[in-house]
């Protein structure tokens, strides 16, 4: 066939293409249809982290003005007695910004997750604001989550000996700023019993932290520790989602698969899942997770800033916004490529149309 015969499919071609530019030029920000809960969960995260600034201060403790420039209040030390790894001082100040908990409402609400329903979490005491992105997000979805957590922090985490996460969260809880929480702790760090701990620190919180209501998981075996861990999370409801915040061991049970493990919302495949741990048994229960750890590339995906100064207040970023196509251009434009489509092939015998 000759090739001045295709100068039709070539106009159409050109139109579609025009067609595709137009509509990103038309193309219009405007707010997510959840953005009320999602102010919700970041409002109620911007109350508690006040709250335990002023806790904190009110504690003794002395907030630096190195480590943490915006005075959150929510920055550990770089080392103590329960530091398990070496963290990143400038992700744990990023999620010191309120709106990471309306990001994890919006990663819920795509997982599927509705008023009601059942969610497992763990976490770790490596990202406090982190656990109160989770937390806050959860209350303001009215979702149900079964909560553990373990004690030991990276560096600058909830490291305070005297002030963990989970003192901050019983703190939070009995002034009713929290309704979901922690039922269950370990200590975490090596073998998740934190064998590189002290023992008189240990022995100390652990009495602290049961005396607050919470249960405590001490197993030698890892294999029974995440066999205990889902008895738990399967004692009640189905889970609709399951979420890993920070580095616990029993997210891939001790595998190397934690360090390139896929970011944020991390759907089942139709093959298995390698890995042992919490994550992949999941995974292959058809189960969706939520995997927060790596704040450099996640925040900056949900449109949060990464290391900001000054931190944004309740409401502030792009994750409270989508894209939105003119819709009756679109139709209209689709509509005039198939007729010019039609036009074109009525050129060419049907055997011979070039499509």
């Amino acid at each position: 066939m000759k090739l001045k015969n295709h100068w039709r499919f070539l106009a159409v071609f050109l139109f579609l293409l025009v067609s595709l530019l137009i509509l990103e030029q038309t193309k219009t920000l405007a707010r997510k249809d959840n953005w009320p809960v999602m102010l919700n969960a970041s409002r109620r995260m911007e109350v508690a982290m006040a709250a335990v600034r002023e806790e904190k201060l009110n504690r003794g403790y002395k907030i630096s003005p190195i480590d943490d420039p915006n005075q959150t209040g929510m920055i550990g030390e770089p080392y103590t007695e329960i530091t398990t790894t070496l963290g990143n001082l400038e992700a744990k100040r990023s999620t010191a910004n309120p709106n990471t908990a309306a990001m994890v409402v919006d990663m819920l609400t795509q997982c599927g997750a509705e008023k009601g329903d059942t969610v497992a979490v763990n976490l770790s005491s490596s990202f406090p604001c982190l656990n109160l992105a989770v937390l806050c997000a959860l209350d303001a979805m009215e979702l149900k989550g079964i909560v553990i957590n373990s004690v030991g922090a990276s560096t600058y985490g909830a490291n305070l000996p005297d002030f963990t996460y989970l003192d901050m969260e019983h703190f939070l809880v009995e002034r009713q700023y929290l309704s979901n929480h922690s039922t269950f702790f370990s200590l975490g760090g090596q073998d998740d019993i934190g064998k590189e701990m002290p023992e008189e620190t240990k022995k100390a919180i652990v009495s602290r932290l049961s005396g607050f209501g919470y249960k405590f998981l001490y197993y030698e075996d890892l294999d029974e520790n995440i066999a205990v861990r889902q008895s738990i999370y399967e004692a009640g409801a189905e889970p609709t989602c399951f979420i890993n915040a920070g580095g616990n061991l029993m997210g891939f049970g001790g595998g190397t698969e934690m360090v390139s493990a896929a970011n944020g919302i991390i759907l089942p495949g139709k093959s298995p899942v390698k890995g042992h741990g919490l994550i992949p048994l999941f995974l292959n229960r058809g189960v969706p997770v939520i995997h927060l750890l790596n704040m450099k590339g996640l925040l900056p995906a949900y449109g949060l800033p990464f290391d900001p100064s000054p931190i944004p207040a309740a409401g502030e970023g792009g994750v409270y916004d989508t894209w939105q196509y003119h819709l009756p251009l679109a139709v209209g434009l689709l509509l005039t490529g198939l007729v010019l489509l039609i036009w074109a092939a009525k050129k060419y015998p049907h055997r011979k149309i070039p499509l």
